[in-house]
């Protein structure tokens, strides 16, 4: 059994690479499993407007909504708005994107099982698009 307190020893919290974030994104890793990196846990707070580009997770991805508004949208275009106490299950190799609403921070813990493979950045138009055309959940 390996045992962490809030973070990984000596990691400073960092902020989203512009290759694969949006705005202002921070993470703290509180778990990765070595060498393998099979499974990631990182805690996330992304400033409005704020989000991750398009990727997926080889073995899948869960979200933990802690505080804030936020989205969550898959390729296919189903997309939820997300709030505190919300779990968001993304399938191995589903593409998606998630991040905050653009009057809101969101925070989440992320649990990302397997290698992330990284595609292009959400376009503005497609974000925007998504807090409009979307009524509450």
């Amino acid at each position: 059994m390996e045992y962490t307190r809030g973070r990984r020893d000596g990691q400073p919290t960092r902020l989203g690479d512009e290759g694969t974030f949006t705005g202002q994104a921070m993470l703290d890793v509180l778990l990765e499993d070595g060498e393998t990196a099979q499974v990631r846990v990182n805690s996330v707070i992304f400033a409005p407007g704020g989000r991750t580009h398009w990727h997926s997770h080889t073995d899948g991805q869960v979200l933990m909504v802690s505080s804030g508004r936020g989205m969550v949208e898959n390729r296919d275009g189903h997309r939820h708005v997300l709030h505190a106490g919300d779990v968001v299950w993304a399938p191995p190799g589903e593409e998606h994107w998630h991040g905050a609403a653009p009057d809101s921070f969101v925070a989440h813990t992320a649990i990302s099982l397997g290698p992330t493979v990284w595609h292009e950045e959400v376009p503005g138009t497609r974000y925007k698009a998504a807090f409009e055309d979307k009524e509450e959940d």
